[in-house]
């Protein structure tokens, strides 16, 4: 049976800017099975190519179709962070369905521990409803898991400047424009250091 490989070891700043803008992993165009047969018989289709299809199926925004195809791959391999994420952005992004995606970001921690699409996704999911101090916990967890990928602390320092803890802040973002400069983490930072600015007396 093919098997969808968890990138945990080789997870990069790439990867994880694709996981944000499309859903985990970036389509580079499938020449597997096409939707209509990963939905009739996943069970004889390559799951790695399925997993593709819904992933292009979701780039497309055909998310009733992209979600029933990797929902039948993550019965498949329950126990892949890497599906679990994927179909948890897409309930999210797709169905907006809140409780289907937290809970499957759970499944996706509960198979890889700090599983850093993960950590992003229950933080963003976190942060949209308000609930800073949960979401400042998911990012600070991805920054110390992933303390090469400067998105989790400048997902981190937003948090704290939205709850009125600038001066935690400010090292910060000082620390991603440093680091990083001219990404587009550091361009952040510089906004963010410009509303810290504005709030010290």
């Amino acid at each position: 049976m093919a098997t969808i490989t968890t990138r945990v070891l080789g997870f990069t700043a790439a990867a994880l800017a694709a996981f944000v803008v499309v859903s985990g992993i970036a389509a580079q165009g499938h020449r597997g099975p096409n939707p209509d047969s990963c939905l009739a018989c996943l069970g004889t289709s390559d799951v790695a190519a399925c997993h593709e299809v819904a992933v292009e199926l979701a780039t497309n925004l055909d998310w009733d179709r992209a979600i029933a195809i990797e929902e039948k791959i993550h019965q498949r391999q329950p126990r892949n962070a890497e599906v679990a994420s994927v179909l948890a952005k897409m309930y999210y992004q797709g169905a907006k369905n809140s409780p289907r995606a937290i809970a499957l970001y759970h499944e996706a921690l509960g198979a890889v521990s700090g599983y850093p699409p993960a950590l992003l996704g229950l933080g963003t999911i976190m942060q949209e409803q308000g609930e800073m101090e949960i979401a400042g916990r998911y990012f600070a967890r991805g920054s110390k898991e992933r303390p090469d990928v400067p998105l989790f602390k400048v997902r981190l320092a937003d948090v704290m400047v939205k709850s009125g803890r600038e001066a935690e802040a400010r090292p910060i973002l000082l620390e991603i424009v440093q680091r990083w400069p001219g990404s587009a983490e550091a361009e952040s930072a510089r906004k963010l250091i410009s509303r810290t600015d504005l709030a010290r007396p």
